[in-house]
């Protein structure tokens, strides 16, 4: 009792401004964006893929480490030749709208993705089970590989052994829906889904907040929240105020409020970090003109200083890139081999190209303040060595539309990982079969990528894959289809009332199933 009295003085102490109006026992939350959507089959950004953690099951799921644990599965088997997964569903698992979740929904949810009808960008994850490629072409009705045995067994048959398939099965993407919530109006299904997981939508207002209520019927008992209330917040600085006005209870640390909240009272004793399994980059456009041409983008990687920046703008709230994949991934270490600052070698490359300076091209990036600060300090390490880049802001959604139709030249993006293998950094992005909105937002093609990409994906030596994913990291670092930036650290100031929160690993491994709240 005297430490949860302590815990209360503290909040009231430290936040004892007033708070907005929601209902207690609510978990308040930031979202600097709305999602996208929240339907499995489309979703490929950070905050749908965040929330239909919560919203959601799969047959397995990644926990707060970035391990595989069951999820609606409670066990599954892989026979000897690595091909065949039979996964035995746990008893209870029910959706929203309180109907049982079976054999037969996974098997549609699987196929859905598939569907060349509804066009998933995530079909890729599917795409080895067996008969999943004629299905696809629309030359077969029936997925072979793809069966449910009974009601509580699904059994999943790829075309080779996949050391990968497990880390595609823990993906937003391959959760479980009713057909019959889907096939009622999937547009609707998009802004209000049903899924099995801890909590559901109950509202969505546009650029306002949404609502997610405790699913009380959840098959490992009720959340420890009443529910999890989260505005739509674009400004750092009154997400900042907000927190401070005790009126958010999670906040990912701005960059203007970093050093205050990291060294001085009260804050900093609220402060977790984790280092961030990400990639900061500027992508270019490189089906366009000159930008097809890799002595330019390699110019653009000599010509900006990233230990600068992390420093001085970033606070050294992020660790220097040397190429795609996080240091953190190799077993070795750091891949090694990056770009350091050199605008003499910078100048040169562009000489070679034949292009008059200055050259001018424009950087499309997304209207938060911290992103606005860095594309300014880009635009002028590219100023010194002749390039003009013009900086044209957008909000999210206007932004995401025209990176993936590819109306751009350069693009200011972050890739996260959906799983914890360097292949996450590699495949999605740089496979000439992903160009467009499936990641390869670049659309960058290399021969060679491709085939060290292909074979990395078929073995299921761990030694054999990892040197094979070195091999093509450091193809796709000479080619530069990104200007490699830095990988960022993740920090979150927790308000003292929230109990049993960890920051996860991967962005979607935090259901908040167990995550409490002292009482108001």
């Amino acid at each position: 009792m005297k430490t949860v009295l302590g815990v209360i003085l503290l909040a009231a102490v430290v936040l004892g401004c007033g708070r907005a109006d929601t209902p207690a026992g609510y978990l308040r939350m930031r979202l600097a964006d709305n999602p996208t959507t929240l339907d499995p089959a489309y979703i490929v950004d950070v905050p749908g893929g965040a929330l239909a953690a919560r919203i959601f099951n799969g047959l397995v799921r990644f926990d707060i480490d970035g391990r595989i644990v069951p999820d609606a599965a409670e066990d599954w088997t892989v026979s000897a030749d690595g091909r065949i997964y039979t996964f035995f569903l746990r008893s209870g698992v029910k959706f929203h709208n309180g109907r049982e979740a079976t054999a037969d929904d996974f098997v549609y949810s699987f196929r859905r993705l598939l569907d060349p009808a509804v066009n998933s960008p995530r079909f890729r994850l599917m795409s080895k089970i067996r008969g999943a490629d004629a299905f696809r072409r629309s030359e077969a009705q029936e997925i072979p590989g793809l069966r449910a045995r009974g009601e509580r067994v699904v059994e999943i048959e790829l075309n080779e052994p996949s050391s990968l398939f497990l880390n595609y099965l823990a993906m937003p993407n391959a959760a479980v829906i009713p057909a019959e919530a889907v096939e009622a109006d999937p547009e609707r299904f998009s802004r209000r889904p049903v899924g099995t997981g801890p909590f559901r939508l109950t509202e969505w207002e546009h650029n306002r907040h949404l609502v997610l209520d405790a699913h009380d019927g959840y098959f490992l008992g009720p959340p420890a929240l009443a529910g999890i209330h989260l505005r739509v917040i674009p400004e750092d600085m009154t997400a900042a105020l907000e927190f401070e006005r005790g009126n958010l209870d999670l906040l990912e640390i701005p960059r203007a409020e970093f050093d205050r909240y990291t060294t001085r009272a009260p804050w900093k004793g609220m402060v977790r970090s984790r280092p961030g399994l990400n990639t900061f980059y500027l992508g270019f456009n490189c089906e366009r003109t000159p930008l097809a041409d890799p002595r330019l983008r390699r110019a653009f990687n000599y010509a900006i200083d990233r230990e600068a920046i992390v420093d001085r703008l970033l606070q050294g709230r992020a660790a220097p890139a040397d190429g795609p994949v996080p240091g953190v991934l190799w077993s070795r270490g750091a891949g090694g081999g990056g770009y350091r600052y050199d605008p003499d070698q910078a100048r040169s490359l562009l000489a070679e190209t034949g292009l008059e300076p200055p050259i001018r091209l424009t950087l499309l990036f997304r209207g938060d303040r911290e992103t606005l600060s860095v594309a300014e300090v880009i635009q002028d390490y590219l100023r010194r060595v002749g390039v003009e880049l013009v900086l044209v802001q957008r909000e999210w959604s206007s932004f995401l539309q025209a990176v993936n139709e590819g109306d751009f030249d350069l693009f200011y993006l972050s890739w996260w990982a959906d799983y914890p293998d360097p292949e996450n950094f590699l495949y999605p992005v740089f496979y000439s079969g992903n160009r467009g909105p499936a990641g390869n937002r670049s659309r960058f093609s290399d021969p060679e990528v491709d085939a060290l990409l292909r074979a990395a994906r078929r073995s299921v030596d761990p030694a054999a894959r990892e040197e094979l994913y070195l091999r093509a990291a450091g193809r796709v670092r000479e080619a530069s289809p990104w200007v490699f930036l830095w990988h960022r650290k993740n920090h979150v100031i927790v308000n003292p009332r929230v109990m049993n929160y960890r920051l996860p690993l991967i962005y979607n491994g935090d259901d908040f199933h167990g995550v409490g709240l002292v009482a108001d």
